[in-house]
């Protein structure tokens, strides 16, 4: 068995992205009742489970020693309350430019589209887009046409391709006749169908 965490029963990844430009492996992962993360993974290092946790058992009780030890990685994003983190993608196409090189990941209990900015190995901004649509993002990929899809979690999902506003169009049969307008939540104005 192959793991990076300090024992194998932590090892809960939902998301794995390989960096564009560093080839550096990225990994989101489930924690217990909050304390998900995101890690940038090393051979050999101790992520901490289940000595170090930002979450707590689900009968509200503390895990393990705290959130910090010597010799212990710490994730590099951590969400309390649980966002549920699952697929993740870089983003290096044209049809975004302000995105080239940002984060996304799909959150289930979330409901959302997490993008995250990063400077180096650091995030330093995030944003939920698409909470309006109150759906569970299962996945998102970049496509070869630059375009980012997603897929919701539902027994009627759909696969949505995220636009620029000016370029909108249907991808899957709509649950609806109407396009849900994004541009209040996001830093760039999206359409989706």
């Amino acid at each position: 068995m192959v793991c990076f965490h300090g024992s194998p029963y932590r090892l809960n990844p939902q998301g794995l992205a390989q960096h564009p430009f560093t080839g550096q492996i990225w990994e989101a992962e489930h924690g217990p009742k909050g304390g998900d993360e995101i890690n940038l993974l090393h051979p050999g290092a101790n992520y901490g489970w289940p000595i170090i946790t930002y979450g707590r058992s689900y009968l509200g009780r503390q895990i393990g020693e705290g959130t910090s030890k010597a010799g212990m990685m710490q994730p590099l994003r951590y969400w309390v309350p649980s966002i549920s983190p699952s697929g993740m993608t870089f983003y290096t196409g044209k049809k975004f430019p302000p995105w080239h090189g940002n984060l996304f990941l799909g959150a289930l209990t979330g409901r959302a589209l997490v993008r995250l900015e990063l400077k180096g190995t650091q995030i330093v901004h995030e944003e939920r887009l698409l909470e309006e649509l109150d759906e569970r993002i299962r996945d998102v990929r970049q496509g070869p046409d630059g375009h980012l899809y997603l897929l919701t979690d539902a027994s009627n999902g759909a696969l949505v391709r995220l636009d620029p506003i000016r370029t909108s169009r249907y991808i899957t049969p709509p649950r609806s006749n109407h396009f849900v307008d994004a541009s209040q939540t996001s830093t760039i104005p999206l359409r989706v169908q």
